[in-house]
């Protein structure tokens, strides 16, 4: 019996901010990346799937951050890389406001003024910022992390004062999620821009395979 072939995802790190290769340690230098890409051992990863529609690997976010890695210009992103998103963000402060929505999980559930969403696979989003922080992408899970508050000035200096840091954050985990609001949203999935006023996002457990270094810190 003819042994079958099953396509494995390798990964080069031309993106805007990498988020997914860095966390996973994909080599910076293209000639390493490329031959990791092609000769590297492949592992089972989960992907998350959003509305049964369209999918992600690393995490969705929403909120604040989805804004600026949306409107943040091509020629400043080609410019400056991840940084631009920062900018973009100093920039446009004064006119950010939260989403107010509610999100269910498994044993879970939260409701009031999110400014940052981010449901992660992965770690990482806009240009390394660290998310969902112990996500793995093997464990069937998806991480939770909102960012709460009415303004953002203020919630930063409340989490950034406070003991634990966690002053105006929510975590959670479950192997999905629903985000519902009265308003139109807008979730990043990996770059890819989703509007709506529902979102379930789920886990799909070892649905890919992807080539990745003996090193990688998402795997169990």
């Amino acid at each position: 019996m003819r042994q079958q072939l099953v396509p494995a995802l390798g990964i080069v790190p031309l993106g805007t901010a990498n988020d997914f290769a860095t966390s996973v340690n994909i080599p910076t230098d293209m000639a390493n990346a490329l031959k990791l890409a092609i000769a590297g051992r492949d592992v089972p990863v989960d992907i998350a799937q959003v509305n049964r529609e369209t999918c992600f690997i690393n995490m969705a976010t929403g909120g604040f951050g989805t804004r600026i890695t949306t409107e943040t210009p091509e020629k400043l992103k080609s410019a400056l890389g991840g940084v631009s998103y920062l900018i973009h963000g100093l920039m446009r402060m004064d006119t950010l406001k939260p989403d107010r929505c509610e999100i269910r999980g498994e044993n879970f559930s939260w409701q009031g003024d999110a400014l940052v969403i981010g449901i992660g696979n992965g770690r990482q989003a806009g240009g390394g910022q660290q998310l969902c922080p112990e996500a793995l992408i093997d464990d069937g899970l998806l991480h939770l992390r909102i960012f709460t508050g009415e303004e953002l000035l203020p919630a930063l200096l409340n989490t950034l004062a406070s003991d634990d840091g966690k002053e105006n954050l929510v975590d959670s985990v479950s192997p999905w999620f629903e985000v519902t609001a009265s308003h139109e949203m807008t979730f990043n999935l990996d770059g890819e821009p989703l509007c709506g006023t529902s979102f379930r996002m789920e886990i799909l457990p070892a649905a890919l395979r992807c080539r990745l270094p003996p090193d990688c810190p998402l795997l169990r």
